[in-house]
């Protein structure tokens, strides 16, 4: 094995110590945040026909919160936003990067919270605050016209040109949107709608319809409804001078929208010649889980990645546009060697691109947490070869199958372990939803749901109560300059390293294990396919 060159980072990963679901992962320069720590207590949440579970059973309607660590990982702690346990499921989070206030939605409290009123379980409950450990810090608001919202977004933007200001000195608009259900079970969903607050989130008033399945929004899908599920990336992305920008899909075609004035309306871009202005993309798919998904940069350069079955598996491609879209580089794939890809996520911050994914090898049954960044991305603008860092976070597999197979199962208080009824069945523990974020300190982290082992019946199950855990791994960047390797655009160099994490740790106990098993990967990726049009400037 070939050492790899020097001055890169060091990948790690940990418990958090709680039960996991659908998992996101938010950080300050202070605190490093995983939703959701669930609490199982034997209940079926608020609402349910009583039950008689097992106190430890884990079911998709456990009280949960939020576990946050400010060492790294070490420790994490539990936190409740506004002092109230949440529904473990289908949550937004975000941290404006400005200002670095951390804000949370989840659809309904559990068990039910009478300091929240009537209507509780439904709305869009959002909550933010400036100081994370402070339970006395939350705000709290709640949006009623829309109904079950699953894994919402926020962003965050400075006024557009000729648009009204925040007031109270916030200096960023927020923006809110989600998916309004008409039933428990998606895709049964009614539309996407987004909502505007000029107050640093403690208002909210609706601005565009986004997007509707049977009569389309915009004109350019003619009959055909835009596509949008519970799990897509069709959300607005803000760029410099304060304008969203959002990929629209109908049609067997993929475009982009701008807004300029605070997300009221949302035009298809035109191309040079007055055309729609369609991404490079392959036609969607209604309901796809890891749909394309888009980001801005600091310069106004967007980052497009998708997923494309090449090679007998599924690979992550890349590519930039400089021009606002018109024109964008030749496809990178960003995917570690020999890895088939499962559910990803991507995160981008001041141009360095990190996406966290489930994958595996040719032959594997299991699938393993991968991460993988690069900081020169931007180097495709001008002709050059990106260098992409990629490694395993874990140690004991994330999942033991294509899904959670040792978790999931309801054990009644008698002793009894069943199924959990569909049409839930063991995905809502598994990794349908997974988490990417990149820190203040450049560090890339990714966020998923760790099953305990390949049946209830292992020893690691009946230890955790059959149980899930969240798991977070990163990359760790030394806080110094970094060399840039440079070697030829085909090489692939490993070498194992000793890097903390990967075992079940207790919420409060330090970490002290190390890991010497995991190996970092560094690689240049050559583009596929050729450029489409020169790149203008911004």
């Amino acid at each position: 094995i070939n050492p790899a060159p020097a001055g890169g980072p060091v990948p790690c990963g940990v418990s958090t110590g709680f039960a996991g679901a659908e998992s996101h992962i938010v950080a300050t320069p202070d605190a490093v945040i995983f939703t959701p720590a669930v609490q199982p207590s034997g209940t079926l949440g608020t609402g349910s026909a009583p039950v008689p579970l097992d106190e430890n059973t884990q079911s998709n309607a456990s009280p949960a919160g939020l576990a946050v660590t400010s060492d790294g990982g070490a420790k994490w702690s539990f936190v409740k936003p506004s002092g109230v346990t949440w529904n473990p499921t289908d949550h937004g989070d975000f941290v404006d990067p400005v200002t670095n206030r951390v804000f949370f939605e989840d659809y309904g409290p559990i068990p039910l919270a009478p300091e929240l009123g009537a209507g509780q379980e439904g709305p869009a409950h959002i909550m933010w605050t400036d100081a994370i450990g402070d339970p006395a810090s939350w705000h709290h608001t709640a949006i009623s016209s829309v109904f079950l919202p699953e894994n919402p977004r926020f962003t965050a933007a400075p006024a557009p040109p000729g648009q009204p200001a925040p007031a109270g000195g916030y200096p960023n608009v927020i923006y809110f949107c989600a998916n309004t259900n008409v039933g428990f079970v998606s895709p049964v969903i009614a539309g996407r709608v987004c909502f505007k607050s000029l107050d640093g989130g403690s208002t909210f008033n609706q601005t565009a319809i986004l997007f509707t399945g049977v009569a389309p929004q915009h004109a350019e899908c003619g009959t055909s409804g835009e596509i949008y599920s519970a799990i897509d990336g069709y959300y607005p992305q803000p760029a410099p001078d304060g304008s969203l920008y959002v990929m629209v899909a109908c049609g067997g075609a993929t475009y982009l929208a701008r807004s300029a004035d605070e997300a009221a309306t949302f035009p298809i871009v035109k191309g040079a010649m007055g055309q729609p202005l369609r991404l490079p993309l392959p036609a969607p798919s209604v309901g796809q889980i890891g749909s394309p998904d888009l980001r801005i940069g600091p310069t106004g350069t967007m980052y497009l990645m998708w997923s494309t079955v090449a090679g007998g598996g599924t690979k992550l491609m890349l590519s930039l546009s400089r021009d606002r879209g018109l024109s964008w580089t030749r496809p990178l794939d960003v995917t570690a060697p020999r890895v088939s890809v499962n559910q990803w996520a991507m995160a981008e911050r001041n141009g360095h691109v990190a996406v966290a994914y489930l994958g595996r090898t040719p032959g594997q049954a299991t699938m393993d947490a991968y991460m993988t960044e690069t900081r020169n991305a931007g180097d495709v603008l001008t002709g050059g070869q990106p260098l992409f860092w990629s490694a395993v976070l874990n140690t004991r597999p994330v999942l033991y199958g294509d899904s959670v197979q040792g978790s999931g199962f309801l054990t009644l208080a008698a002793g009894v372990r069943i199924p959990f009824p569909p049409p839930f069945g063991n995905q809502m523990f598994g990794n349908d939803f997974i988490g990417a974020t990149i820190a203040p300190d450049g560090s890339a982290w990714g966020s998923f749901g760790q099953d305990c082992g390949p049946s209830p019946d292992d020893p690691t199950c009946q230890a955790q109560n059959d149980q899930t855990r969240g798991f977070a791994g990163r990359l760790l960047w030394a806080p110094r300059a970094v060399a840039t390797p440079s070697p030829s655009p085909t090489a692939v160099k490993t070498r194992p390293l000793a890097v903390s994490g990967g075992q079940p740790v207790a919420p409060g106990v330090g970490l002290a294990v190390f890991v010497t098993a995991l190996a970092l990967t560094v690689l240049r990726r050559r583009g596929l396919g050729a450029s489409a049009d020169p790149e203008l400037p911004n």
